[in-house]
């Protein structure tokens, strides 16, 4: 039975990761923020401290999901983003080589420029902004250890209230009445399903094949595509209008690449992906979200 140390356990993700590890092995899981019963306070950028706990706890794995995922934060704070998502990776991976374990890093697909349509998982990142540029740094760090897992990850869903991203906000807007919602079309990515991306990282950790991969969903679209296909699966009446990029501007200043569209060609060569059809999987994950709308 493996023992799972899972660091920044408490958002989205976290909530996935935990739910398909705690059946099968003993998890440790943590976040600075307690929003969940089962999630314990830690620091990732807390050395001494993490190393007191994994010296209690034992583990046999560090998966970190730690991170500063708010892109316009990152810009106002560069040196807060910094601490956690490269130097937490560092002390995570410090930590891996210390107890001789794997060591799992979550990434994302803004790592690259977007001047491509598509970037494979040996592609060179060029990041454009804070956020980016951190996590990019963090990848770095973890793949100086030998026993790394660099995962990354596209347009994230999944958690329902722990959602903080692109499709809680849609339905935010839907739940508070919006009849027409403005969403940019000259973005475009791959989204990926929390569920599965959990599932994910247990096929890698088990098959022992260390290294960088992409693992996103089948499928690519932009986010006009993805609003577009939710509210059809909610079944409202509420239209959706294309806008480019500056209908947002103000609200959402940090740069963004034009395409964040990964391609999962190592996972696929070696019959590791686990990941299934973005519009499957929203249409599993919009089941969920049906029963929070308003009576009418």
């Amino acid at each position: 039975m493996r023992r799972i140390m899972i660091l920044g356990c408490g958002g989205m993700l976290g909530d996935a990761v935990y739910n398909h590890f705690v059946i099968t092995d003993v998890v440790d899981a943590t976040d600075i923020v307690l929003s969940s019963p089962w999630v314990h306070y830690q620091d990732v950028r807390d050395f001494k401290n993490l190393m007191e706990r994994a010296a209690y706890f034992e583990p046999t794995v560090i998966i970190n999901l730690a991170a500063i995922t708010d892109m316009e934060r990152c810009e106002l704070d560069p040196e807060e983003a910094v601490m956690t998502n490269t130097r937490g990776s560092l002390n995570c991976c410090l930590l891996a080589k210390k107890f001789n374990i794997p060591y799992v890093y979550i990434s994302t697909a803004g790592i690259f420029d977007g001047e491509k349509e598509y970037y494979s998982d040996d592609d060179q990142p060029n990041p454009l902004s804070v956020y980016s540029r951190t996590k990019y740094l963090g990848e770095l760090v973890a793949t100086k250890y030998e026993k790394h897992y660099v995962i990354r990850c596209g347009w994230s869903m999944g958690g329902y209230e722990k959602d903080k991203k692109f499709i809680h906000l849609i339905f935010d807007q839907i739940k508070n009445g919006a009849k027409e919602l403005n969403v940019v079309d000259d973005k475009a990515g791959t989204p990926t399903y929390t569920v599965d991306f959990a599932n994910g990282i247990d096929a890698l950790l088990k098959s022992g094949k260390y290294g960088v991969y992409n693992q996103v969903c089948k499928g690519s679209c932009t986010r006009f595509d993805v609003a577009e296909e939710f509210v059809r699966l909610l079944g409202v009446d509420v239209k959706v209008n294309r806008v480019d990029s500056s209908f947002w501007q103000q609200r959402f200043f940090a740069p963004r690449p034009k395409s964040e569209k990964l391609l999962t060609n190592k996972l696929n060569h070696l019959g590791l992906n686990a990941m299934r059809d973005w519009k499957k999987c929203l249409a599993e994950y919009a089941e969920g979200w049906k029963c929070r709308l308003p009576m009418k």
